[in-house]
């Protein structure tokens, strides 16, 4: 096996004249230019990092509230749909209301009232059908 040889310690002196104090000072200059190219870009990595998460953050928030929504809206759909049967049904009911005879029907049916000579008979109702199938059987 090869081993590894400690450098020694050499004794060399710098010379001291204009062109190497020339260029330690270029040395240090592109040294500092370059911790100050590094420090930009650490500061604008940071900064480029905190926008995109601030971007995505609020994206994700915007898209929650849209689903949100949408199913609110279906709700409120559902809801309107409901709403416009039963107007409808009221605007019959108020239809027949206005005619006489249906009155007239409707006040016999619920407290059994009659013409003069009419003989009421109560029938048991169809155990089948409901109170609800005849009513809608007797206005059709």
């Amino acid at each position: 096996m090869q081993e590894k040889k400690k450098p020694q310690k050499q004794n060399v002196t710098k010379m001291d004249n204009d062109y190497i104090r020339q260029n330690e000072e270029r040395k240090k200059a592109r040294s500092k230019t370059k911790y100050y190219v590094k420090r930009r870009l650490l500061i604008l990595l940071t900064l480029s990092a905190i926008i995109i998460t601030a971007v995505v953050v609020n994206t994700n928030a915007k898209k929650e509230e849209l689903i949100e929504r949408q199913k609110v809206e279906k709700q409120v759909a559902l809801e309107l749909e409901d709403i416009k049967r039963d107007q409808d049904m009221l605007k019959t009911q108020v239809r027949k209301l206005e005619d006489d005879e249906y009155i007239l029907k409707l006040a016999r049916k619920e407290y059994f009232l009659s013409d003069e000579g009419e003989i009421i008979f109560t029938m048991p109702s169809d155990s089948g059908r409901s109170e609800k199938e005849i009513e809608k059987g007797s206005e059709e």
